[in-house]
């Protein structure tokens, strides 16, 4: 093959390619996911019960808290009339109470980001069923959250969170 032939096959190449990318255009649309979970209406149901169980959870480490304050001001008080055993039995008894209580705060955060993903599990499994059905309906090839910041440019594409929010029934 020629140099000649080589650039009218490029040329050739070059010019059918906008025609095949065409041909296979992909539909593109965009969601703001977080701006559709806020909207859901068992939202607030599940802050609801969020809160109190955070509120569960403080009250209890609160109350830990206070027992060991009580401790530390008992064993300050009795310092001086303690003898030496006693005050190592004191110094024991506070720092098994810090580590309970260190534990019981690392706790109180796994149960609360257990208890939120269990709330947020159904909404996320119905939003995106809602999702994947106007994809389907409209044709879409794919749909990016923009809510995740990774998406920088998506004028071109199709919000389609009127059309989700339609499906879940939300005003």
């Amino acid at each position: 093959m020629t140099m000649k032939h080589l650039m009218i096959a490029c040329a050739l190449a070059l010019t059918s390619a906008p025609a095949a990318i065409a041909q296979n255009h992909s539909k593109l649309g965009h969601i703001d996911r977080q701006k559709l979970m806020l909207m859901l209406p068992e939202r607030k149901d599940a802050e609801t019960k969020m809160q109190a169980f955070a509120k569960t959870l403080d009250e209890r480490l609160k109350a830990m808290g206070n027992e060991y304050q009580a401790k530390v001001a008992d064993a300050q008080a009795r310092a001086e009339t303690m003898t030496q055993t006693e005050k190592e039995m004191a110094l024991r008894e506070i720092g098994d109470l810090e580590t309970r209580i260190q534990a019981a705060q690392e706790k109180a955060q796994e149960d609360l980001a257990k208890q939120e993903e269990e709330l947020l599990r159904p909404m996320v499994e119905r939003t995106n069923k809602a999702i994947a059905d106007i994809a389907a309906e409209h044709n879409f090839t794919y749909v990016f959250d923009v809510s995740t910041g990774t998406v920088l440019y998506f004028e071109k594409g199709e919000d389609i969170l009127p059309m989700v929010k339609t499906k879940l029934g939300i005003q």
